[in-house]
């Protein structure tokens, strides 16, 4: 388990971040190394990484909602969710009566 101060909203920022990072890194190393097959093997492993971020950074969209934040297979905290700890709210059970009194 990852430490309680890196909740879900954190990895999300360090995804999006890592992302953008590997992206402006494949430009360099491609502007960078001069043989175009080192060039294309180094950018496509960059790309690849991101992709793997990106597939992270999707499920952190609804895994809050179900209250199981994993990533890279380490289960991460959900911050301030009410459907989520100990006093979480089970919204099966809120009784809602709205009546409209016509006069």
């Amino acid at each position: 388990m990852l430490p309680e101060w890196l909740d879900a909203d954190r990895v999300n920022i360090a995804l999006v971040g890592g992302i953008a990072s590997l992206a402006v890194a494949a430009v360099v190393a491609i502007r960078l190394i001069r043989r175009l097959a080192l060039a294309v093997t180094v950018a496509l492993i960059l790309v690849g990484a991101a992709a793997v971020l990106a597939v992270q950074w999707t499920g952190m969209r609804d895994c809050q909602q179900t209250c199981s934040c994993e990533v890279l297979g380490r289960t991460v905290q959900v911050p301030a969710n009410p459907l989520c700890g100990p006093d979480r709210l089970d919204p099966g059970r809120i009784n809602v009566d709205i009546s409209i009194d016509p006069s």
